[in-house]
């Protein structure tokens, strides 16, 4: 209505719309008229006669018909073939057009037309339709918008194959933009076999204008933990770990690399390969694998780019204490099973973790795995000892109610139960060391907007979740720890030598509490 009204003040006014908004309106006012699709074909056709109707308002008529009124591909085919009738016979539909025609197909589930409009594309016949091989370069952009277009929806092979057959057709030369729009496809397609294939292929030919970025990088990672889920996770979605899956730590070296290239060794410059989602994406993938030294490592990088990676944030806590807790509570009930039956817990590493082999046999069945857990976890970040003691953490949950309190209103005993949750998760006790509290942590209460956390609380408990994870030989705990982040540096870090990246000076490298 308000479109109908401006259409009408602007040709009032002595303004002239154009041919295809004059056929939109046209076009709006039969469909409010509830008429039959086949009568939208004349009024559309009739405009194909005017010289200004060219392609781009043939595309903005489509998009009024597909999009505005849900027309049917089939009527949307109808109408392309009346206006290639009324062109010379050697005319071509343009890529952006085709793209748009094969999109629409697929969306509806029209294979057949999809298939119709990728035969048009790539036959070498006379017809209508026919391509033309460019002597120059076409640009990628409208098969790198369809590309990310199929990417969040269930592609199918046919319009994958369509993409490559008219790029190589029109002599279009493919951008990072395509290759990162190429990987997301493919993973959407689980395809996982291929996406490691092109990024290798990426980084092999890396150039000056080609080179992965940030989008490349959260790709694969997302990938990679895809890949690190569990069994179950992968067996119910078919998902298959290829034969030539990189190691997350060699992806996190590479991205550093391509880092130090973008910047020519002013590692703390911002840089198109290096950004704060580019390192959660790492982060949440080695946290996945339990990969704890490689998570140490990955976190230093706010230490070493604050320029390019900025300060942690409620999701860098949430993905570093998160992948914590949620091994605790797999683990835990293995840990209750093991003590019931009397068996030796100490092979379990969330036993370890929590320091229970500290605690008399009485109280090991005290420990709630509630926000009680959450709190005493977060407690080892305030802590800059490296131990195995166990640490104390107040009960959060509360004893029978009595009669009376059951007599109030469900939202004053919610309200009373928010603010004696929030009592005890003392702010007190975490903001001085610049940590969120256990309800802000969780969601309870929500974290204030842009707020930025200390690193150090996420180093200490990563340590303490590395020196749980190595053999106990009886070595000294830092010992075990420095061999283990020192191996993980060894396998990640590369320094700017010689005007080119080059493996980490170990000498060089030193581990902060």
């Amino acid at each position: 209505m308000k479109a109908a009204m401006l259409f009408s003040r602007m040709t009032r006014e002595g303004y002239i719309p154009s041919i295809s908004l004059r056929v939109q309106m046209h076009l709006a006012k039969l469909a409010e008229l509830s008429v039959r699709e086949d009568m939208l074909l004349e009024p559309t056709v009739e405009a194909f006669s005017h010289d200004s109707f060219d392609e781009t308002a043939l595309r903005d008529v489509l998009r009024m018909l597909v999009e505005g009124l849900g027309t049917s591909s089939h009527f949307v085919r109808e109408i392309v073939e009346q206006f290639l009738q009324t062109r010379p016979a050697e005319y071509k539909l343009s890529s952006e057009t085709i793209s748009y025609l094969v999109k629409t197909s697929h969306k509806e589930g029209d294979k057949e037309g999809a298939e119709y409009w990728s035969a048009y594309s790539t036959s070498d016949s006379a017809a209508p339709g026919q391509p033309r091989p460019s002597s120059n370069p076409a640009a990628s952009a409208p098969y790198t918008t369809l590309l990310r277009e199929l990417a969040a929806s269930k592609p199918t092979f046919e319009i994958y194959k369509w993409t490559l057959e008219r790029m190589r057709a029109d002599n279009v030369q493919p951008d990072l933009s395509f290759f990162n729009a190429l990987l997301a496809y493919e993973s959407g397609r689980h395809n996982y076999e291929v996406v490691f294939a092109i990024y290798r292929k990426l980084m092999e030919k890396r150039s000056a204008t080609v080179k992965p970025s940030v989008h490349t990088f959260a790709t694969v990672f997302r990938a990679l933990h895809r890949l690190s889920c569990s069994h179950r996770y992968r067996r119910a979605n078919r998902i298959r770990v290829p034969p030539n899956m990189p190691s997350a730590r060699s992806v996190y070296r590479d991205l550093l690399t391509c880092h130090l290239e973008y910047t020519e060794g002013k590692s703390n410059k911002p840089s198109p390969a290096l950004d704060q989602t580019a390192l959660h994406k790492a982060l949440r993938t080695f946290m996945a694998q339990c990969d704890y030294a490689a998570a140490y490592a990955a976190v230093r990088a706010f230490r070493l780019f604050p320029q390019a990676v900025g300060q942690p944030t409620i999701v860098t806590y949430r993905l570093v204490f998160g992948g914590i807790l949620g091994r605790i509570k797999v683990e835990f009930p293995r840990i209750v099973a093991r003590m019931i039956s009397r068996l030796d817990a100490e092979s379990i590493w969330a036993y370890r973790f929590l320091g229970m082999q500290n605690l008399p046999s009485h109280l090991r069945y005290s420990i709630d795995n509630d926000l009680s857990m959450v709190h005493r976890v977060l407690l080892v970040g305030t802590d800059p000892r490296l131990s195995f003691e166990f640490i104390s953490a107040p009960k959060y949950r509360r004893g029978q109610p009595q009669p009376e309190e059951l007599t109030g209103l469900l939202d004053d005993i919610m309200e009373a139960e928010v603010e004696r949750v929030q009592r005890i998760s003392d702010s007190k006790e975490f903001h001085p060391h610049g940590m969120p509290t256990p309800v802000e942590l969780t969601g309870l209460k929500p974290a204030p907007d842009g707020q930025t956390y200390s690193l150090v609380p996420l180093e200490r408990v990563l340590r303490r979740a590395i020196v749980a994870s190595v053999p106990q030989t009886g070595a000294p705990l830092a010992r075990q720890m420095s061999e283990a982040i020192s191996q993980a540096k060894d396998e990640m870090v590369v320094r700017w030598s010689g005007g080119m990246p080059v493996g980490r000076d170990i000498s060089s490298s030193t581990v902060h509490s």
